[in-house]
C-alpha cells in the first residue's frame, strides 16, 4: 500500500497519531514512517512550527535551551493557545497542554521564558491581562500584544 503524500502525513501527526499508529494504518513499519518524517518532512515540520512561534516575543530559534523549550508542556500550551486564537487547528495532544495552560493562567499565573526554558510565575500588575510575561526590551506592538491577552473559552452550562 505505501505511505500517503507528505501533507496527509503531517495532518495525521497533527491530529495526534503516533508514528506506530500511522504505520499500522498504511501497513508499513514504524521506521519507514519515522524515516519519511526525518528525511522528507523536516523542513515542512519546521515551517509549521515556526508559523506560530514567529509571533512570540522571544527568539525561539536562537534560544539557548531551544530543544528543551520546544518540548515543555507549558510552551506547548502557549503554542496551542495562539493556534486557537488564530482559528488554527489544535491537535488532541496539544488540547491537553492547552487545558493545563489555561488552568494556570486563569488562576493568576503567566508564562515566562528564561535561559533554561519556560516556567510559570505569579501575575504582576505590569503583566496586565497577558498570558505571558512580556520580555524586557521587546516592543509591544498592539496587534501582536492582543494575541497574548487572556481569553477563556466560553463555558457551557
Amino acid at each position: 500500500m505505501g505511505l500517503p503524500d507528505n501533507y496527509r502525513l503531517l495532518a495525521l501527526e497533527e491530529a495526534g497519531l503516533s508514528h506506530q499508529q500511522i504505520a499500522d494504518r498504511y501497513n508499513v513499519t514504524r521506521q519507514a514512517v519515522t524515516w519519511r518524517f526525518d528525511n522528507h518532512l523536516k523542513i515542512k515540520k519546521r515551517a509549521h512550527f515556526q508559523e506560530v512561534t514567529s509571533l512570540m516575543p522571544w527568539d525561539v530559534a536562537s534560544h539557548p535551551a531551544k530543544d528543551r523549550l520546544k518540548g515543555q508542556a507549558a510552551f506547548l500550551g502557549l503554542r496551542a493557545y495562539l493556534r486557537r486564537r488564530l482559528d488554527m487547528e489544535v491537535s488532541p495532544r496539544s488540547e491537553q497542554a492547552l487545558k493545563a495552560f489555561l488552568n494556570r493562567v486563569s488562576h493568576g499565573e503567566v508564562l515566562a521564558v528564561g535561559d533554561t526554558g519556560a516556567h510559570y510565575v505569579s501575575r504582576e500588575a505590569a503583566d496586565g491581562n497577558l498570558v505571558i510575561r512580556w520580555p524586557a526590551g521587546v516592543p509591544r506592538y498592539e496587534e501582536r500584544v492582543e494575541l497574548f491577552q487572556l481569553e477563556l473559552p466560553e463555558q457551557s452550562g
